[in-house]
Order: C-alpha cells, then structure tokens, then sequence
C-alpha cells in the first residue's frame, strides 16, 4: 500500500466530515526523531498521530510489536519519497482530527464507511507490508466476528440463479494525480460490475483507469451473456464483448474493438464482511463483489 494511497482512500473521510486537508507539517519538534530525509526528518509522534487513528479505525489497539513494525514502515517510506509520506501523514492527522470532533453516532457512520472501503483495498495488496500490518491489527480486533462468518459462510447455499440477481460491484482506488498547483487530477482505480437478471441473462461492465504524469489512460469493457448455475458452480456463455482504449497522450492510436465470444466458469460462494453480504467469484484468484442498492 503506496503513501500516496493512504491519502487517496481518506477521500472518502474527508468528503464524510465534510472538510478540507490542511498541509501544515505534524511533527512535533520535541519528539524521538525516526529518521531525516531530504534535510526533513519524520518524528516518532507523527506515526504514533497515525497509529492513534488507525486504532480508531479498527477499534483494536496496536501491540508493541505492531507498534514497532509500522515505525520501520512508515521510516522506510519517508527515506524513499520525503514529501508524499509527510503529504499522508499530515492528512491522515487532519482528517482524523475533523472525525474526532464529531458525534458519538456519526464517528461510528463515518468508522463504518471508512473500513467496509479502506479494507477491500487492503485485501487486495497482499504483498505490502503495511497491508498486511493493518489487516493483521484489524483481523485481531474482529477474531470472534470472522470465526462466526466464515462458519455461516461455510454452510451458505448459492441455490438458483435468483439468489444472485441484482447488481453486483468489485471497485478498487490507487493512488491520486495532482497538477503542479496542488490541484486534484484524477485517481488511478478500477471498477467491475456484474447485473445478473431474473431470467439468466447477465450483463458485465468494468473499466480501469492509469494515470502517469499528465498522460490518463482509460479501458473499458462491456459484455452481454446467458448464466447457470449448478451447485456452486456458474457457467457463464458470453456474447461478443466491446473493449475501448482511450489514451489522452496518444490518440490517434485509441479504438474501440469486439472481442470474440466465450465461456467462463466461477466458483461461486456468499460471504459477509462488515455486516454486508458479498458474491465471492473465484476462477485464478477470488474477487468479492457487494450488492448495489
């Protein structure tokens, strides 16, 4: 999980407490000293700041090892990019001091919202050591809750194809692209989407959009097909699909193709993450979809 991710995904905090970033510097000038970079240095309380919103987050307090772990991470992080690391930290302590000055019951909105995003995004980085750190505290704040759901999970019928009709959202956020006044550009992110109606037929959407530099790049896929379903095994006979590549550093060379008709098969299983039922799809890899309303 890049720094520049940790200020991406606290978007959504921002825009739910409904204010601004402030860019001011959080280091204290009396605290241990981590490591310097760049004739900057990182300060053992800007992390514990972070920590103090993280355990908010989880609702689990980190152990001394944890502790510890992450002040390596976050060290390492600062010597590899000095600015976009304090950038983080110093949005993550604005952020979460906007959310502490809230309500009991909208901290509690607010905490929900923030985990059932940020932990997706988490799940799906699970070759980062921060990733792994965070989920790691989460997972030992939420143990009994995760034994009871996978245990009903684990007796959970997909049954007929109406136990899966309605609209269903795979959405992953990257990292965040700024001009050179500061001002937002866009977000690296991909979002899938299946729509699985009463009589069979399915319908897929899924773009993917990279941004690099000045350049954005955006791909999207549209497909229409037929889906069964045997036990929990789901067959899906697709039409020919519409693939589109826009390239805005490049585009006398973007099209939009049809890509040949064919079939998938899923294993196909419900789980309940955070209180929410969610259609896990599993060919290579598992991918978790949440109901849209």
């Amino acid at each position: 999980m890049k720094k520049s991710k940790d200020f991406s995904i606290l978007v959504l905090c921002l825009i739910l407490v409904g204010g601004t970033t402030i860019n001011n510097s959080a280091q204290a000038g009396g605290s241990k000293v981590l490591v310097t970079a760049a004739n900057e240095s990182l300060s053992k309380s800007d992390i514990d700041k972070v920590i103090d919103f993280f355990e908010w987050a989880f609702a689990k307090k980190f152990t001394s090892e944890q502790r510890s772990a992450y002040y390596s991470i976050k060290s390492n992080d600062y010597q590899k990019d000095p600015a976009g690391t304090r950038k983080s930290i110093d949005n993550i302590i604005s952020t979460y001091t906007q959310v502490r000055a809230k309500n009991e019951q909208e901290q509690i909105k607010i905490r929900q919202a923030f985990n059932e995003t940020f932990l997706g995004q988490l799940r799906n980085s699970p070759d980062d050591a921060e990733a792994k750190l965070l989920l790691s505290v989460y997972n030992g704040a939420h143990a009994s809750e995760t034994a009871s759901n996978n245990a009903a999970d684990s007796s959970a019928s997909v049954g007929d194809i109406s136990s899966i009709v309605g609209k269903w959202v795979w959405t992953h956020t990257g990292n965040s692209s700024y001009n050179t006044n500061g001002a937002y550009r866009g977000s690296n992110g991909s979002r899938f989407t299946y729509l699985f109606q009463p009589n069979g037929t399915v319908e897929f959407t899924g773009i993917i959009n990279v941004m690099n530099g000045g350049c954005n790049q955006q791909i999207f896929k549209s497909r229409k097909g037929k889906v069964s379903l045997s036990g929990s095994t789901m067959t899906i006979n697709w039409s020919p699909a519409s693939f589109t590549r826009d390239f805005s550093c490049d585009r006398a060379n973007n099209y939009t193709k049809t890509l040949a008709a064919e079939n998938e098969t899923y294993q196909v299983k419900f789980k309940t993450d955070l209180g929410q039922k969610q259609l896990c799809l599993t060919g290579k890899d598992e991918t978790c979809f949440s109901p849209v309303k």
